[in-house]
């Protein structure tokens, strides 16, 4: 008898087990899809209110082509001309960066021929992404950093404090 008792009361803990986990999967498949702010844990993975070490992240680089495209004497046909420079960094990607300096502080006439002091030569600045790299031992780092660089020049009407 007491062998047989032993027997019923393993049976209904498993068909008890298996009627709550079948509970416990509908519930799953109602809630898939949509976010709530007491989603249950994955299991055997506990709460992680912690950021990732890692991801993965793809960033679509501009095409070499489109890059050809552009027209490039743009910067000698402005009135307020620019020239090139490549910075290079071996930790940061993309490792060089072309960077606009302005030829002169102020713009040229309308002939591009002679200076108009009225104007300012004024650089045009963009803010982009970059990824820094920092070697710690035989470790590496990497992190995502805002880098401003000038892309251009243009003109613009001077200003001055004596009129404010």
């Amino acid at each position: 008898i007491f062998l047989k008792a032993v027997v019923l009361l393993i049976l209904v803990l498993a068909v008890g087990n298996l009627a709550h986990e079948e509970n416990i999967n509908k519930i799953n498949k109602k809630q898939r899809g949509r976010t709530t702010n007491n989603c249950p844990t994955q299991p055997g993975i506990q709460e992680n209110t912690k950021f990732p070490e890692t991801m993965k992240v793809h960033i679509p680089l501009a095409q070499a082509e489109s890059m050809n495209r552009m027209p490039h004497d743009v910067k000698n046909r402005s009135l307020s001309p620019w020239d090139y420079s490549v910075k290079e960094d071996p930790n940061r990607f993309p490792h060089t960066i072309s960077e606009a300096s302005c030829r002169y502080t102020v713009c040229l006439d309308s002939t591009g021929k002679n200076l108009n002091y009225a104007m300012n030569s004024v650089p045009i600045q963009q803010e982009i992404l970059v990824l820094k790299r920092k070697h710690i031992g035989c470790k590496q780092s990497y992190w995502l950093e805002k880098q401003m660089i000038t892309v251009g020049c243009t003109c613009a009407f001077p200003t001055s404090n004596a009129y404010q």
